[in-house]
């Protein structure tokens, strides 16, 4: 074996060498960088090593002794969250870490925080007092979960670049997710909704009727285009959603589980949103191309500029809609509560379940029985009346 220092190279076959860089010891293990080149003699490989060295020596600007948590946070966002999360997952998880975790571990090095400390933190999110909004209670368990995928995120990566000998996150218990039950429209309720929108305009009767019939999210309504309109076939293809972004404003990205789906709906709605469309095309001519605010872009839901609507805008209008005199014999839930009348009309239908997961766009039937579980349980007791018949005598 040839040794240049702290890198050597062997000869492992006929004109190829494995090249090995020493990177010392973290936690009393040897780690080290090795990599296979092919080389016409040992000169050669010499001085492939030399600038494999110097590549990983570059790349070495880590101190893992000294190294904290909130030091390592800044790397871990710029070399790898930026790269594996979406738009809006990403300001979540810089949320979470920059209100409740970087305060809490920050200034530790990441080295020494320990299993007990990650459990002590977690049983003391329980309590109540923790929210930040101000509200009085505890935090749900979603959550609580949710600040822990943060931060097992970050020291699985810790891990995974040898910074740590062990993720300190593993094997924490936490409370069971549970889903609260929602609020919901019966059909008669949904029904008196529709006619209620018939005083309204046009794109507001479409919003919520899109919102009740395809359990849509309001990022995905506003940002649904007129190419996702299949007439031929009376369905909508979602695959995008609109998200606001702290300083960037809206921006667009995939659906929130990066899952297209293509959802059938009746077709008069299809016909209304046809003519919502060709609205929308005669905009586009009408404008300049400097004076289109979205090049390429046909948002449905938009002003004459092609400027498409704020997520966040939907719900304050609901708000107000119910809020309405004529609209006080309508329930007043969450616009976000369509969605789960979209769903629960379905399931007293007898549609299954795993067509629920699709229109929805879960991505795990386990979420979909999760969510609504209670209500398929319902269905379910109801569906032993379709056998009392063959129990009555003739």
């Amino acid at each position: 074996m040839e040794v240049l220092d702290m890198a050597s190279f062997r000869e492992i076959s006929k004109g190829k060498y494995k090249l090995t860089v020493e990177l010392g010891y973290v936690g009393g293990k040897r780690k080290k960088k090795n990599k296979t080149v092919n080389a016409k003699n040992k000169t050669e490989a010499g001085k492939m090593l030399t600038l494999f060295e110097a590549e990983i020596l570059s790349k070495q600007l880590i101190d893992e002794t000294k190294l904290s948590v909130e030091g390592f946070y800044e790397q871990w966002l710029e070399k790898f969250a930026k790269d594996h999360y979406g738009i809006r997952t990403l300001q979540e998880t810089k949320n979470i870490f920059e209100k409740r975790l970087l305060p809490e571990f920050g200034p530790m090095k990441l080295k020494d925080v320990k299993k007990i400390h990650i459990v002590n933190f977690f049983d003391d999110l329980k309590k109540n007092g923790k929210r930040l909004d101000g509200k009085k209670g505890s935090l749900s368990s979603s959550s609580i979960k949710n600040v822990y995928k943060a931060l097992n995120a970050l020291f699985k990566v810790a891990e995974g670049w040898d910074l740590i000998d062990r993720n300190p996150c593993e094997k924490i218990n936490l409370p069971a997710v549970r889903h609260k039950k929602s609020e919901v429209y019966s059909l008669e309720e949904s029904q008196l909704l529709f006619s209620k929108l018939e005083k309204e305009d046009t794109m507001w009767q479409l919003i919520v009727q899109v919102a009740a019939v395809l359990g849509a999210r309001e990022g995905e309504i506003a940002a649904l285009e007129g190419k996702h309109l299949d007439f031929e076939n009376n369905a909508i293809t979602i695959e995008q959603a609109l998200v606001i972004v702290t300083g960037e404003g809206l921006k667009l990205k995939s659906t929130k589980t990066d899952r297209t789906r293509k959802v059938s709906v009746p077709e008069d709605l299809m016909k209304a949103l046809k003519k919502l469309r060709a609205i929308k095309l005669e905009h586009q001519v009408e404008m300049s191309d400097d004076l289109w605010k979205w090049p390429g872009h046909l948002f449905l839901f938009s002003d004459e500029y092609g400027q498409p609507l704020r997520p966040d805008s939907i719900s304050q209008r609901w708000i107000r809609f119910l809020d309405k005199e004529e609209n006080k014999g309508l329930k007043k839930i969450r616009f976000h509560d369509l969605r789960h009348t979209s769903a629960t009309l379905l399931i007293n239908q007898g549609v299954h379940a795993k067509i629920i997961q699709e229109r929805l766009g879960h991505s795990k039937i386990s979420t979909t029985m999760d969510v609504y579980g209670h209500v398929l349980q319902q269905a379910e007791k109801s569906a032993a009346t379709h056998f009392e018949s063959l129990f009555k005598k003739a």
